[in-house]
């Protein structure tokens, strides 16, 4: 399922479950804290680029990145070794900030191995995505990952992918081009993403 929870002004409620009803209560509460983190991150993201703090955020939509809930649900599995529950990728994102619970099942590859991510009660994990990369013209790596399915328990995971408006142009910053940087609206990026083709 997938909800977004900002701006108010993408958000439509009709799409929304009406049960239980705190839902929509506890995601607005929700995406209002998780406004905060976001800010932050992208700060100290800038901040490690040597740029001053705004810089990310304003590049990927200031006050207009629109937030996207999704709501993983991944029922056990007799033969687990079979499947996965969701194949190997990247975010198209600028930032993924997910909730899991207590059952694994993230991987992540670094160093041509796959680790498991530990869960750690009251943390969020966070993905660093497509649109940062290219921002970054690659100084900072998308996460290739993947997640597999248990035997006998119920994975569940809440991602929130901070993404910029669909007509927002990306391209690696000024700061930190070369002649062969390209720019693109990130609406033609998703498609071009979510269809397999040539970016």
């Amino acid at each position: 399922m997938f909800n977004k929870i900002w701006p108010p002004s993408s958000m439509n409620f009709n799409f929304w479950p009406k049960n239980p009803p705190s839902y929509r209560e506890a995601n607005e509460e929700y995406a209002k804290c998780l406004r905060g983190v976001v800010d932050k991150l992208l700060m100290t993201l800038s901040l490690g680029l040597g740029l001053e703090g705004n810089v990310l955020k304003e590049a990927v939509g200031g006050d207009g990145v629109e937030y996207l809930l999704k709501i993983n649900y991944y029922p056990p599995c007799p033969r687990p070794d079979l499947a996965l529950g969701v194949v190997v990728h990247t975010d198209m994102s600028a930032i993924t900030v997910l909730v899991p619970n207590e059952v694994p099942g993230l991987q992540v590859f670094r160093d041509e191995h796959w680790f498991d991510a530990k869960y750690t009660p009251n943390a969020l994990i966070i993905h660093v995505g497509d649109q940062i990369e290219i921002l970054s013209n690659g100084k900072y790596k998308s996460v290739l990952h993947r997640t597999t399915v248990n035997k006998e328990k119920v994975r569940m995971s809440w991602p929130v992918f901070c993404s910029p408006p669909g007509d927002r142009i990306i391209g690696p910053l000024p700061q930190l081009v070369s002649d062969d940087n390209k720019t693109k609206k990130y609406k033609d990026y998703q498609y071009c993403k979510i269809n397999k083709l040539p970016q």
